[in-house]
C-alpha cells in the first residue's frame, strides 16, 4: 500500500498499517489461497478493496500465525451495522481516546488481549448506531 496519494499523505496508512495478498497470507497461514479468499467472504477474516480493485488483507488481524481470537465474532457484529470493511478496519485498529483524553488502545489490540467480551459490547452498540 503507497502512503502518498497523489503527493499527499493517506491517512489509512497509519490506520491499516502493512497488508498481505491473499497469496501471501495464505502462505502465513499455512491455507490455499482460496482458503484465504473464502474466510473474508464468511468474514472470518477481514478484506479490504482498494478503489482500483487490489484485495488486501491487514496484517494487524493475525496473532501468532492465526486469525486473531474472537475476530469473526467482531467482523459479524460489525456487519449488522455497515457493510464497509474499510469502516471497520478503522474501528478495529484506530487509536482510540477516552472521555478523559488519554490514549486507550484500539479494539484490536484489546481483541488479541483477550477482552472479547468487551469488544463485542461495544461493536453492538456502534453497529447499532451506524444502523440508525
Amino acid at each position: 500500500m503507497n502512503s502518498k496519494t497523489r503527493g499527499q499523505t493517506s491517512p489509512w496508512v497509519d490506520i491499516v498499517g502493512p497488508c498481505y495478498t491473499a497469496a501471501s497470507l495464505a502462505r502465513i497461514l499455512g491455507w490455499t489461497e482460496a482458503a484465504v479468499i473464502e474466510a473474508a467472504e464468511s468474514l472470518v477474516l477481514l478484506k479490504l478493496t482498494t478503489s482500483d480493485g487490489v484485495e488486501l488483507y491487514p496484517a494487524f488481524q493475525i496473532q501468532d500465525g492465526q486469525p486473531a481470537k474472537g475476530l469473526a465474532e467482531v467482523l459479524r457484529v460489525l456487519n449488522s451495522g455497515t457493510h464497509s470493511s474499510w469502516a471497520w478496519a478503522q474501528w478495529l485498529n484506530a487509536p482510540l481516546t477516552g472521555d478523559d483524553g488519554v490514549e486507550q488502545p484500539a479494539n484490536m489490540q484489546r481483541l488479541r488481549e483477550g477482552q472479547l467480551a468487551d469488544v463485542l459490547l461495544e461493536a453492538k452498540q456502534d453497529a447499532a448506531v451506524w444502523r440508525s
